[in-house]
């Protein structure tokens, strides 16, 4: 039976929030996780309110800094294209811990 296909929310980092899911949802499968709680985690990591940031073990430290960061520049007139580009370097980065304004 082939899994349905997810219709991905109107929302600006729906694509990069289901890459993400997917990520996740492969681990799972790997430690032997069970459907059940697959579909669970898949339907809490896409339908996660990113202003209630409440996990911020080691794991997801990184995280946190990139959506602070793209917040910020969204609160400093920065477009939704810029903030995600902003969000992916942070991710991206080495952990070097230089932050830089974004003018």
């Amino acid at each position: 039976m082939a899994h349905p296909k997810y219709e991905l929310p109107k929302t600006p980092h729906a694509e990069y929030r289901y890459k993400m899911a997917m990520k996740h949802v492969e681990a799972a499968k790997t430690a032997g996780k069970s459907s059940e709680e697959i579909h669970e985690m898949f339907n809490k990591i896409m339908n996660y309110d990113i202003d209630k940031l409440t996990t911020n073990d080691e794991a997801h430290k990184k995280y946190h800094s990139a959506v602070a960061h793209a917040k910020k520049a969204l609160e400093n007139g920065k477009t939704s294209e810029e903030a995600h580009k902003i969000f992916q370097q942070v991710l991206e980065s080495k952990g070097e811990g230089h932050c830089h304004k974004h003018e």
